[in-house]
Order: structure tokens, then sequence, then C-alpha cells
């Protein structure tokens, strides 16, 4: 057939018996086929197109008429034979006769897609309106941009990401860059974060380190597949609109300074009265999973407790919270700058101590809470009576959780009081000399 006829030009009645025959031009008609009516349909149908389309004179217009005695038929359609804004219109019937070339690739119902422009003004592609950006490719090429600037700096000491041999290291940083685009394309809700490059950096070294070939041959794919699995239960620390839940960045880091403030209040005063906002350190380390804390083989080690850990986000959050206070010491004589410096470079610790502790004290809160809530005790009692674990170093205030011996609690108890004593005397004290001296002053006044 020729060209697709386009829906909104075409003006269709049911027809018997088909015949074709040439019509001249409109603007160009002699006086006797200007009068005909098939012609006074052509004219009116391309009056039609020229107002809808707004491309003003259609130029050359090879017109085709279908009619016989009772009723006619007057297919329009387009093709564009050329680049530019000249077009060539042909108004053809639809028999199956021919009458028309096939219209250009592209071409969708007989109207040719004007070119896509970029706002310079370049055009791109010929699928879009002028008028609309490539706000995809713009897209992508952002989200690329700025995922190949956080890979390139992952691990950036490891060897593995700087083997130069059949340029491995450049090949291995691209696969981190994929899994990040291809992810962060597939879960718009969430999109890329900077700090997925290092927990998936983490990942990929992992795998593609097997000593198995056949499975370390997939270390893409695998490290793909574990980072989604664990990004399901870590996805809204990288969400911004829910920055404010319990499960958002700052609601983690209120449960964490919450659990510091319980268990070492000194240390806790300490930060704030230097200036320490808690979300100078502790946003990396919740949104990278403490992975830029440690030597790589110390993160692996860690990660391998956390993923055995049947709730990571308490796992995370009490080794933070054991973290500060292992360099306690440190932090209480330090300043703003020093203890924010230590806070953002943590100094390599011994992490199965750090395990350790941090696990001792999840187990003596809960037995401690357990036997104020059902055995109805005091936490004094509670903490008089329940031993602390010896790889403890600070719980509800205590140096290694151990609480002191009754008598010794009634004598330091005394020992405030009487301090306080003593202050409130020395204040009455200092307060009746100085009525006096006022007094002894006003009577030499009036003497006089």
């Amino acid at each position: 057939k020729g060209g697709a006829m386009s829906p909104m030009c075409a003006m269709n009645t049911p027809r018997t018996r088909a015949r074709r025959q040439a019509v001249p031009r409109a603007d160009s008609a002699s006086g006797d086929g200007g009068n005909s009516p098939g012609e006074a349909r052509v004219r009116e149908a391309m009056d039609e197109l020229d107002r809808r389309l707004s491309i003003g004179s259609p130029g050359a217009v090879d017109v085709v008429e279908d009619h016989d005695d009772e009723e006619e038929m007057i297919d329009v359609s387009i093709t564009n034979d050329r680049e530019g804004d000249d077009a060539n219109f042909r108004i053809d019937d639809d028999d199956d006769g021919g009458g028309g070339e096939d219209p250009p690739s592209g071409v969708v119902g007989g109207i040719p897609p004007p070119p896509l422009c970029k706002p310079d003004g370049n055009r791109v592609r010929n699928d879009r309106p002028p008028s609309c950006p490539d706000t995809d490719e713009e897209e992508n090429l952002l989200l690329l941009d700025e995922v190949r600037k956080d890979v390139i700096r992952t691990h950036p000491d490891l060897r593995f990401f700087l083997e130069p041999a059949d340029n491995l290291g450049q090949k291995r940083y691209a696969a981190l860059e994929r899994i990040l685009f291809v992810w962060a394309k597939l879960n718009k809700g969430v999109r890329y974060v900077q700090g997925m490059n290092e927990i998936v950096g983490t990942l990929y070294f992992v795998l593609a380190q097997d000593s198995d070939e056949s499975w370390s041959r997939h270390a893409e794919a695998d490290t793909y597949f574990l980072f989604n699995a664990l990004m399901v239960e870590i996805r809204d620390v990288f969400m911004a609109e829910l920055d404010e839940a319990d499960t958002g960045i700052h609601g983690r880091i209120s449960n964490m300074i919450t659990l510091l403030s319980l268990h070492d209040p000194e240390v806790r005063c300490h930060l704030d009265e230097v200036g320490i906002d808690p979300s100078f350190y502790s946003v990396r380390w919740l949104t990278t999973l403490l992975s830029r804390e440690f030597l790589l083989p110390d993160t692996v080690r860690l990660w391998d407790s956390m993923f055995a850990s049947t709730h990571k986000d308490n796992f995370l959050r009490y080794v933070s919270v054991t973290m500060v206070m292992v360099i306690r010491d440190r932090l209480l004589a330090g300043d703003f700058s020093a203890c924010l410096r230590l806070l953002q470079a943590y100094p390599p610790p011994d992490l199965d101590m750090l395990l350790e502790s941090s696990r001792a004290l999840w187990i003596y809160e809960s037995q401690v809470t357990l036997a104020c809530h059902k055995g109805g005790i005091s936490l004094g009692h509670a903490l008089r009576s329940i031993p602390p674990p010896p790889s403890i170093v600070m719980a509800y205030g205590l140096h290694a959780g151990r609480a002191p011996p009754v008598s010794r609690q009634v004598r330091e108890a005394g020992e405030r009081l009487g301090r306080s004593s003593a202050a409130g005397a020395s204040s009455v004290a200092s307060a009746g000399r100085s009525m006096l001296g006022s007094a002894m002053s006003f009577l030499r006044g009036n003497s006089r």
C-alpha cells in the first residue's frame, strides 16, 4: 500500500468501485479542476492538515483522488523525502494497487517524528519532540559520573585494584561501576549514595579472591546479588525521606548516642562540651558498615561476625559504642581537634577484644534489664547482684561494669553530703559577713 493513513486527516466513506484520477495542484489548478467536488474536498483536507501541523505552505503536492459515481474516499499521508523543513505530501487512496512509496524508516502513522534537541539545540536522535530534553541519557551520564568518582577512591592503596597486568585493576573498578550503576537504575527509590562503593568493593574483593576459579569468575554477579540482599536490610540508611525514622540514618545515630549515654555518660558529656557532633563520625561508620575504619582483613573479620548476627543493626550499634569507650581515656584528655581526629581516623584496635567487649556489653545489659523488669529489683541492686563479664570496658557509667560495695557507696555518699554541707555553711557564713559589713558601713555613714 501507499503511506499509512494519518487518522486525523483521513476522510473515509465506504466505496464500491475504486478509480484513480490525477488532480492538479491546489495552488495552480485550472478553472475546470478547481470547481470539481473532489478537489474541494482535497483542499479542505490540506487546509486541515496545514492548520493542525502548522507547517505553512506544503510545497509540491501530488494529489490522487479515488472516487466513483456515488461514493468517494480520499486518504492523506505524509512522507519526508529529505532532511530539512521541506516536505512532500501525497494524497492517495487506500487500495492495494500501490499509489506511493513506502514511508521512510522511523515514520509512524505516516508522520515522521521531529528531531530531539538537547538544551543547547544540538540534535541527538529523532524520537522525541524538539522541546523535550534527553533526560534519560543525561540522567545516566550524571549517575555514571557520580559512581565513577567514588569507585576510583575505593581502597586506593589495595594492590587488588591497582594490578597493572592485563589492566586487571581497571577492569575490577569497571566491575564495581557496573554493579552500582545497574543497582541504582533498578532501585530508583534509593538510588546511589556515597558509601555504597565501600560495601561493594569489599564484597567484590572477597569473592574475586576465592581459591576456586569456578566461583571467582562469577564474582561480579555474586557481588551484585549479595549487595542487593544486604541493601534490603539497611537501605533505609540511604533514603533521605526516612532520615528521621528509627531505621533512618538520624534515628540510628540517635539510638547509638542513647546507648553511649547509658553506659559512658562521662565521655558523652565531654564530646558535647568540646563541640563534637555525633554526625561528624557516626554517619560514615553506619553507612559504610565500618569498612573505612579498619584495615581490609579486619573489616572482613568484622563482617563475618556481623553477617552471622541475627540483628545487624544492634550488632553495629554496640560495636560502635564500644569503639568510643575503648579510646575513652584519650578522648577525655583531648580537645575538639584531638577528639575529632581520633574518631575520624580510628587507631588500629585489637579486633577480637573489640568484638568480645561489644558482645559482653549486650549480654550484660540484657541480663540487668531482665532482672529489673522481670525480677522487680532496682538497677543498683541488679548491678550489685549480677557480675559483669570481664571484657566489659564500661557499663552503666561504671568502670568494667563493677558496682562498688555497699559500704563504699555509703562512705562516698557521706563524703558528698559532708562536702555539700560544708559548702552550704561556708556560703551562709560568707553571706552573714557580707550583711554585717554592709550594716557597719551604714552605721558609720549615719554617725558622721
